[in-house]
């Protein structure tokens, strides 16, 4: 092949190289064992292209194999060094120092801790339904149901998901219109089924994933970022509602590919375009998903099973623990307007009915803490509530961890056949034959505080008894539930109380005296009426 002819074939070897790069929005970063692979073998054939002469094979295969073989024991020496019989502990350790903690530190008044009844399932129906009441948006939109993210809002708890074209016909005869909808779902604040509101913007979304050509977000991502090692993405909102989509830029801390971490945030604006490359330590207060949840579990999976080495992870077994990391066995909670994701841990030989504690991964840092408190697992807990409920045929959510009483508790919903939340279930995290079933969040904790006694729980809750006479009563509906508003002679303070705690509270009027129990302004308990 003379030197006109290498020309020739190179060009179309760069030719096929950038057009396939541009079509799947490729990038390279020495972490990325798949683009470096790729970047080798396209280097390998220019080379052979180079190396080739007709008149001399034997010449040309040897020096194109030791070229070959140079690349494969790069490889084969940068997999040694990523492995995890090699670098157990620094695989261990990728999940950063684990804080432990104690449930009446964690669960104490110094901390909001908020949790949501709804599930995604039950998130996703109530946003479809909304949906299905208009017609025209239905007929040429549709939930993009695998883009459902749980965030915080404006200091609430919310599902969000942008909409997509029913089919990829309708997505390119409105090449370049974009999408002018998404969907938000309160799933916090004490709602025992998921309000949904479909949000018009001014600007239609033009970049999302799957998007028609260069408005496709991974392409997008990659021809700005073309060195950086790009993730997975989540769609995200602002406090104002503006509507984002988060790229995580990952990195590789063990050898050269070994164990995923986060390295930077590439934040999209969905309407415009425009992006910005964040540091881990100047993400925008807005963001809520940084860490993924699998690669938390991975690091999870990793500190409990390799911190003592990788052969005693095999054979002896000893301080090896089991993270629960299947889809229903964790569930998240906000603390303080950040999300985290908790799951149990236990031995690895411990049944998996049981927990020696609890794990809690920040989504937002991917800092970690451990609750030490032996107990029993998210799907244990759901089968103990199944078995209260079996006769009407209701299906629990995955349970969350809350403060009852100053009692650890399981907390879930309980749903009928058609997605709808009919109760609440709440099981005790320590023992879980005290549970106690309910039609709402008042009645089902009354039950419950009923079924644990005089037991004491974890978290101190200070208890005050008044007495006072009464100088003002209102009766309120909230959630749809009857409430008794009132005030004490010389306090300020205004004093919530439950009708389901006491009969009595619907005979109360000005100039009544009454004795009760309270921790702060919500009363827990009707002592005495006169």
């Amino acid at each position: 092949m003379d030197k006109k002819d290498k020309i020739t074939w190179i060009s179309v070897v760069l030719l096929v190289f950038v057009v396939i790069d541009l079509w799947n929005g490729n990038t390279y970063h020495y972490t990325n064992v798949a683009s470096m692979l790729y970047l080798a073998f396209v280097v390998l054939v220019i080379l052979g292209i180079l190396f080739l002469d007709r008149q001399n094979y034997k010449k040309f295969t040897t020096s194109f194999s030791v070229i070959a073989i140079g690349f494969a024991v790069v490889f084969v020496i940068g997999g040694l060094m990523s492995s995890k019989i090699f670098n157990a502990k620094s695989y261990a350790n990728v999940i950063g120092p684990v804080k432990q903690v104690e449930f009446a530190d964690l669960y104490s008044s110094d901390h909001q801790i908020e949790m949501s009844y709804v599930d995604k399932e039950s998130a996703i129906l109530a946003a479809e339904k909304k949906v299905g009441e208009l017609s025209d948006l239905s007929s040429r939109f549709e939930l993009d149901v695998a883009e459902f993210s749980q965030i915080n809002y404006q200091g609430e708890m919310v599902r969000i998901a942008p909409f997509q074209y029913t089919d990829i016909f309708k997505e390119y005869l409105n090449f370049g219109a974009g999408v002018p909808y998404y969907v938000i779902v309160n799933t916090g604040e004490g709602n025992l089924n998921a309000q949904a509101e479909i949000v018009t913007l001014d600007t239609p979304m033009k970049y999302y994933p799957g998007a028609p050509l260069q408005y496709d977000l991974h392409r997008h991502v990659a021809m700005r970022h073309k060195f950086s090692y790009i993730d997975d993405w989540f769609f995200e909102i602002d406090d104002a509602g503006h509507p984002y989509w988060v790229v995580q830029g990952i990195t590789k801390r063990v050898g050269l590919w070994g164990a995923k971490d986060m390295n930077n945030l590439i934040v999209v604006d969905a309407v415009t375009g425009e992006t910005t490359n964040y540091g881990l330590d100047e993400i925008p207060d807005w963001v809520d998903s940084v860490y993924p949840t699998d690669m938390l579990m991975d690091q999870a999976k990793s500190h409990y099973t390799l911190k003592g080495g990788y052969f005693n992870s095999i054979f002896q077994q000893q301080g090896v623990m089991a993270v629960d990391s299947d889809e229903g066995a964790y569930n998240y909670v906000s603390i303080d307007d950040e999300i985290y994701i908790f799951a149990g841990i236990r031995p690895i030989k411990l049944d998996s009915s049981s927990t020696t504690g609890l794990l809690f991964m920040n989504r937002r840092t991917g800092e970690a803490m451990e609750l030490s408190l032996p107990g029993v697992s998210l799907t244990s807990a759901q089968d103990t509530a199944v078995g209260s409920i079996q006769e009407k045929g209701y299906v629990p959510t995955t349970p969350t961890l809350q403060n009852v009483g100053g009692f650890p508790t399981y907390v879930m919903s309980l749903k009928d056949q058609s997605g709808v939340v009919r109760g609440l279930a709440y099981v005790n995290y320590q023992d879980y034959t005290k549970s106690a079933v309910g039609d709402t969040p008042a009645q089902t904790e009354k039950l419950y505080l009923s079924v644990m006694g005089s037991q004491t729980g974890l978290v101190p809750s200070d208890v005050e008894t008044i007495t006072g006479t009464l100088t003002d009563v209102r009766q309120v509906m909230i959630d749809g539930n009857t409430q008794y508003l009132f005030k004490i002679e010389g306090k300020d303070s205004i004093y919530q109380a439950s009708f389901i705690l006491d009969d009595r509270l619907a005979f109360m009027n000005a100039g009544t005296t009454i004795t009760f129990e309270a921790t702060q302004t919500k009363v827990t308990k009707i002592v005495a009426l006169q």
